[in-house]
């Protein structure tokens, strides 16, 4: 239950409804409520999420090819649904680009490995010489302008 205005005995209607007092902003059915849509920490849960499936996928010895698979299917779809909503800060896509990168190219946090390829280049179609990785600012824009045309 959260309060909007000025109400008397929240906490025994809460009791007697058996629902529990909260504020905004809160998070409802994985949504952010009453936060700012602008805001970076709207997007923590969707790093620490994509973060922690890394965490577990460090420690196996996987291929490039293995890593480009993981990201494509699993990493670049996790926070598809946010980007659908919300647009995108440049300081998170930022973050998010260089956990994919850190991951591709099998860096750790105290040893960096060198690539020679941009990472425009990596997102870019096969067909062009790409890897087929999705940029997360594109995708967003149009999952964005969707609403617009509709």
């Amino acid at each position: 239950m959260v309060q909007v205005g000025e109400v008397d005995n929240l906490s025994e209607l809460a009791v007697f409804l058996g629902c529990k007092v909260s504020s905004l902003p809160m998070k409802y059915l994985g949504l952010p409520l009453g936060a700012s849509h602008k805001s970076k920490s709207m997007w923590d849960g969707v790093v620490e999420k994509i973060e922690s499936k890394l965490a577990g996928w460090k420690r196996l010895y996987l291929s490039k090819g293995g890593r480009v698979t993981l990201i494509k299917s699993t990493l670049s779809n996790l926070p598809t649904y946010f980007l659908s909503l919300f647009p995108l800060p440049a300081s998170v896509a930022l973050r998010l680009e260089k956990t994919f990168r850190d991951f591709l190219w099998g860096s750790l946090e105290d040893v960096k490995k060198f690539h020679l390829i941009k990472w425009e280049k990596v997102c870019t179609h096969m067909e062009n010489g790409g890897l087929g990785l999705r940029n997360l600012r594109i995708l967003n824009r149009a999952l964005l302008g969707k609403w617009l045309w509709r």
